[in-house]
């Protein structure tokens, strides 16, 4: 696999942890929206995911020009 291929790959999983986290989310703040704790390390999470995903479109998009 090319350096492309596995960023985007990467990237792939990068994205749809994001997106299974906020649904997570969404779900906790719906059911029991006093699980501070809970709350915040989803959102941890999230951010964390967020930015990798940021990162590594930022290089496929540099790669690809």
């Amino acid at each position: 696999m090319t350096d492309i291929g596995k960023i985007r790959k990467e990237y792939e999983t990068a994205v749809s942890k994001k997106k299974e986290l906020s649904e997570k989310l969404r779900e906790l703040e719906k059911t029991d929206p006093n699980k501070f704790y809970e709350i915040w390390i989803i959102r941890d999470q999230i951010a964390y995911w967020e930015g990798k995903s940021e990162g590594l479109k930022f290089a496929l998009d540099e790669l690809q020009m």
